[in-house]
């Protein structure tokens, strides 16, 4: 399959950055794809880290590689390349089904792009327009009755208290959303960025929400979203990328003629001829790599 995937692609060997500039009007793609190399001792969770993409990322974007058991020396592609959601590019949005978070400074030609760990089956994430309402270094994390009792119950206890400091699982940085409960913060657990692995809050690797925390004003609107198909355009050219839907979306995978139609259709294609079959079967690749289906 990586085979396929790597004709299919224009596949520039850059460095990864966090901050990239926001594509011409009417074109909607992103960054660029890498490779890298695992290296001993390597597990997925460790080269998404080097790489700043998140676990579920890297995993979905190499299927024949075991996770937890990738071989030294296997070449990975890194995908660090992006459709934009089709919503306003302002303040945060963040996807959920992809879990990765973009910034868009006001005026800028420019934005930034961080992959976030997301709420766990049944401690979902909010959706919706909120704002960021706080800003806390070094927060103290007041655990919360039920995160305490599911803890507790599940041999993994903790104290109703947590101090700043490296085991905090908040990270040195948070802000607080306008619904309260739900927080933007970092994490103690680099492996658990880009995975299902919280309460419900969003988090992010140590650098990157230094570096968000830097940059986000008091009231910033942040959009919750959860799209895991995507379509846009790149240089008058039709692009989509798959990811796998959250669990509790999988019951219908959008893998058919019908789905692809509707996917490409969205864009208001007009007369570009598009090869449907490449379009179904990136649907059902769940690669996540932004793929052409247009000429």
């Amino acid at each position: 399959m990586k085979r396929i995937i790597f004709t299919l692609l224009l596949l520039i060997n850059v460095a990864f950055a966090t901050r990239l500039p926001l594509p011409p009007k009417g074109d909607d793609l992103v960054g660029a794809i890498q490779f890298g190399q695992v290296k001993p001792g390597d597990t997925i969770a460790t080269v998404a880290a080097r790489y700043d993409v998140g676990f579920f990322e890297l995993a979905e974007a190499n299927p024949e590689v075991d996770p937890d058991h990738p071989l030294v020396g296997d070449e990975l592609i890194i995908p660090s390349q992006y459709i934009l959601p089709h919503v306003t590019r302002e303040g945060i949005v963040i996807n959920l089904a992809t879990m990765r978070l973009y910034y868009f400074p006001k005026n800028a030609s420019y934005f930034y792009t961080y992959p976030i760990g997301i709420g766990k089956e049944n401690w979902n994430s909010p959706q919706g327009k909120l704002a960021v309402v706080q800003k806390i270094k070094n927060p103290v994390w007041v655990v919360p009755e039920s995160i305490f009792k599911f803890r507790a119950e599940h041999g993994d206890p903790v104290p109703h208290v947590v101090p700043s400091g490296p085991s905090n699982p908040l990270g040195y940085f948070a802000m607080r959303l306008s619904n309260p409960t739900f927080l933007i913060h970092g994490t103690d657990d680099p492996t658990s960025v880009g995975r299902r692995s919280s309460a419900g809050c969003i988090h992010l690797y140590g650098d990157d929400i230094k570096e968000l925390f830097g940059l986000t004003a008091l009231n910033t609107p942040v959009l919750i979203i959860n799209q895991s198909y995507l379509a846009g355009w790149h240089n008058g050219k039709v692009m989509i990328s798959a990811h796998l839907p959250l669990a509790e979306q999988r019951a219908k995978l959008a893998n058919t003629s019908a789905d692809s139609v509707a996917l490409v259709n969205s864009l208001g294609i007009g007369d570009k001829k598009i090869d449907w079959q490449k379009a179904e079967d990136t649907l059902k690749q769940h690669t996540g790599i932004p793929v052409q289906v247009s000429s």
